[in-house]
């Protein structure tokens, strides 16, 4: 997640972000859990985001995801 270009570029598996769908979006469900346990982002579990950080992410997809 160097950029929103990046970002809403997705990976080799699709996009990260689905615009409007928070639920459905990939990073979501990796950061809160409801992916593969083994994807849980981030990687080195070092710094989990807090639920307040999630909820921000999940506003922002859900309000469009645009880059501002």
């Amino acid at each position: 997640m160097d950029d929103y270009e990046s970002l809403m570029k997705g990976t080799i598996h699709g996009p990260v972000i689905k615009p409007g769908d928070s639920f459905t979006s990939a990073l979501v469900m990796l950061v809160e859990g409801r992916a593969d346990p083994s994807l849980r982002m981030p990687h080195d579990g070092d710094k989990m985001p807090s639920q307040a950080e999630i909820d921000r992410v999940k506003a922002w997809i859900d309000q469009g995801a645009k880059n501002n």
